[in-house]
């Protein structure tokens, strides 16, 4: 019995042993051991940071788009960056200098930069992706950007050499966009036409995750990141350690994500979310001068279009100051002209008086003259989203009352931008947002159609004029030739500008340390993110 006894309690203590070791895991599943027998800490949660937008990209390969998601900006690097005065300052150049005449500039590059994929960073990767820009059997939409460079030249593996053809002042903005990020040949071959889709291989704070298109694009921080520009507060690994960019078409849906907290910034915020967030205290709206601009284009080899009265009466037909009060509840300004007047050197200061003021007499007039007094009949293009399909319906009315009849036709991003490039366009509504008059080159030159010249301007004139500007020698002349092209732009109605919009940002609570910056927020520079 004694023995029978023993073996008993022994059994009974063996599993309330083992009952109270499940128990304390149980107790500890969200902590992590510590040596010698030290207290235990909790995992650190993960910082997501979700930022909403209205539209998704359409490849993520700055190479071949001419819409420049944000997710670019983030993956790659350029020799030039520009700090929060707008100023150029050391990319992944870390400095740079030119010859007497101005011809050769010498770009002396950072040490120690790696591609996401572990090859370093050379003098070779620069020259393959400007070459690769530049080369016409690429059919870059931004080749034209480029255009002042003649050839660029490996003096070694850190130092590169850009030849102009002739002298460019505006080298440096050139070299500091997103179209000069500068991308890993070995990368960009290897994956094909997988590249910008699947893999995307850059140099930045934050590394490619994955694309689901007309979702979300999903980045997580390079943790080997060392090499961020100086005039960042922050030049190591980003604070945050991902970023979540999606994409929300809908205007209500991206409020109430805002609102419910699922998404924490709202990068272009619609003129009605002012009213309903401005006195909620978890979230905070920044706003700030825009170089945007919105217009109502038309297909201008087409008929009726090819008439300059058609075109000139669908700009006199416009209620601007009806639509910047109806659609954007007084938020922006007018657009007379086809530059934002923010760009304060290269704006058209006569935009308003060589321009077209609202005058239905006048717009029926010019399309009796034209030979359509009976009326017309056409189709209007818009994105899939709220404010484009408001400011659609608006149009719809004011080119009725002068016998323009539209049919809307909504689309989703990149159906859109096939269809543009495809040529179905009639009447497309379109928003740029870009800080130099060079963007009057993306769109209207000849060489770029069909593809971004989404208006199909072909026009000898045109393209004399901005050739001349953009090869001025000073930018003071460079400046005055602009104002020439948008005389002539102007003149010949080859737009029907309607809007500046205010820029405006929307930011939770839960971001610590925002910092406005005059192109785009970096959230690697500090910023941080509260989670629970």
């Amino acid at each position: 019995m004694k023995k029978h006894t023993t073996k008993k309690w022994t059994f009974v203590l063996l599993v309330l042993f083992t009952i109270s070791s499940i128990l304390t895991g149980c107790a500890t599943s969200d902590t992590v051991d510590e040596p010698s027998g030290e207290s235990q800490t909790p995992v650190e949660k993960e910082k997501v940071l979700v930022i909403g937008y209205e539209r998704d990209a359409e490849i993520l390969d700055h190479i071949k788009t001419g819409w420049y998601s944000d997710a670019l900006v983030y993956i790659y690097e350029r020799l030039v960056s520009r700090d929060y005065d707008f100023n150029y300052v050391p990319g992944l150049a870390e400095s740079w200098d030119t010859s007497e005449d101005g011809m050769i500039w010498t770009f002396h590059l950072k040490e120690g930069v790696e591609f996401h994929n572990g090859t370093p960073f050379t003098a070779d990767d620069v020259k393959w992706t400007l070459d690769t820009i530049l080369d016409p059997e690429t059919a870059s939409p931004a080749q034209s950007d480029f255009a002042a460079i003649k050839e660029v030249e490996v003096v070694d593996d850190m130092t590169v050499n850009i030849v102009l053809n002739t002298p460019f002042p505006n080298l440096l903005f050139v070299l500091s966009n997103t179209a000069a990020s500068i991308a890993s040949e070995d990368a960009y071959e290897q994956y094909g036409d997988e590249y910008g889709i699947k893999y995307v291989i850059g140099t930045g704070a934050y590394m490619f995750e994955e694309w689901i298109q007309g979702d979300k694009i999903v980045l997580v921080k390079n943790p080997d990141y060392t090499w961020g520009p100086e005039w960042m507060s922050n030049t190591g690994p980003s604070v945050i350690d991902k970023i979540v960019l999606k994409t929300i078409p809908e205007e209500n849906s991206r409020l109430m994500e805002l609102l419910s907290g699922n998404v924490h910034i709202l990068r272009d915020v619609p003129a009605t979310f002012i009213d309903k967030v401005g006195d909620n205290p978890d979230v905070e709206i920044f706003r700030d001068e825009s170089t945007k601009l919105g217009y109502l284009a038309y297909a201008t080899d087409k008929e009726p279009f090819t008439d300059v009265r058609v075109r000139q009466a669908i700009n006199h037909a416009i209620n601007k100051e009806e639509i910047i009060t109806y659609v954007f509840r007084d938020v922006g300004i007018v657009a007379d002209g086809y530059l934002p007047p923010a760009l304060t050197s290269e704006f058209y200061a006569d935009s308003k008086k060589d321009g077209y003021e609202y005058n239905v007499e006048k717009a029926k007039e010019l399309l009796k003259e034209a030979g359509f007094e009976g009326g017309l009949k056409l189709k209007l293009a818009a994105e899939n989203s709220t404010e484009y399909s408001r400011l659609a319906e608006v149009l719809q009315n004011q080119l009725k009352d002068v016998g323009i009849e539209v049919d809307i036709q909504l689309y989703d991003s990149s159906s859109y931008t096939a269809m543009l490039k495809t040529g179905e366009q009639e009447l497309f509504l379109r928003l740029y947002s870009w800080p130099n008059a060079d963007i009057l080159d993306w769109f209207l030159l000849s060489s770029q159609m069909p593809y971004p010249n989404h208006s199909r301007w072909n026009d000898p004139t045109t393209d004399e004029l901005i050739k001349a500007a953009a090869s001025a020698p000073t930018w003071e002349t460079r400046a005055e030739g602009y104002h020439e092209v948008q005389k002539h732009l102007i003149s010949e109605a080859v737009w029907a500008p309607i809007y500046v919009p205010e820029r405006l940002i929307a930011v939770r609570k839960e971001v610590q340390n925002f910092k406005l910056h005059p192109w785009i927020p970096f959230y690697n520079d500090g910023m941080d993110l509260i989670v629970e």
